[in-house]
């Protein structure tokens, strides 16, 4: 029972120190943190992710920094997402677990992309979610607790059936992801010839055996459009 107590405490012990970290040294100097955090950012998607500026927005019980001129660049080198801003919110938890607790990200331009050999990319980066490609951006985006688009901006371009690219505006999008369930809406207008403002819904059921959160194929569950 000693022994039990003692590891308990020294459990809570840790906690307290990496809070008192996280909030009293880690946050209030966050900017000075943006070169290591662009090399963490870089390795959680597989891509190249700049970012121009990091500002604390809150540093309350769950800390809030806000994220300048982000961009994802594509193997090309230009940007295949560019952000203007982005809210990330965090905890010692999340943090330990590689996570976050909610990203909020406003009027993002993005690129996506089929390629005529059936790959699925959004700003160069791989989410065809497969055996034959990297699942490392899937499984990580998809793992989230929390991921909020708001007044985006996509570009589809799909070269595996040769058409004209589709743009779709005022794209807003909530993720939600669980150990094993994820729930998504998606709202957004395609130029008029393509018709009005739709939505999808969708829950899903990930294998509970699965540790790929990216392998979406492997999902089961409902999907509603409007």
């Amino acid at each position: 029972m000693r022994w039990i107590v003692r590891v308990v405490v020294s459990a809570i012990l840790l906690l307290v120190l990496a809070w008192a970290g996280l909030h009293w040294f880690i946050v209030p100097r966050i900017d000075d943190w943006r070169p290591q955090l662009e090399r963490l950012a870089t390795r959680a998607v597989g891509a190249p992710v700049t970012m121009a500026a990091l500002r604390v927005e809150s540093n309350a019980l769950v800390p809030a920094i806000s994220v300048h001129d982000l961009r994802v660049l594509g193997p090309d080198g230009a940007p295949g997402l560019q952000v203007p801003r982005a809210l990330v919110v965090f905890s010692v938890a999340s943090l330990v677990q590689g996570g976050l607790e909610q990203l909020v990200i406003d009027a993002p331009e993005l690129e996506v992309r089929r390629t005529a050999q059936g790959r699925l990319l959004a700003a160069g980066i791989d989410l065809s979610g497969d055996a034959a490609g990297d699942s490392t951006a899937a499984d990580w985006i998809l793992a989230q607790k929390e991921i909020v688009v708001r007044g985006g901006r996509v570009r589809w371009l799909d070269e595996a059936r040769g058409a004209a690219p589709v743009e779709l505006s005022a794209v807003d999008l909530v993720l939600r992801g669980s150990r094993w369930r994820h729930q998504l809406r998606l709202d957004a207008t395609p130029s008029p010839e393509w018709g009005a403002r739709f939505t999808l819904i969708g829950q899903f059921r990930q294998p509970l055996f699965s540790l790929h959160a990216g392998r979406w194929q492997d999902w089961d569950g409902q999907l509603y459009a409007s």
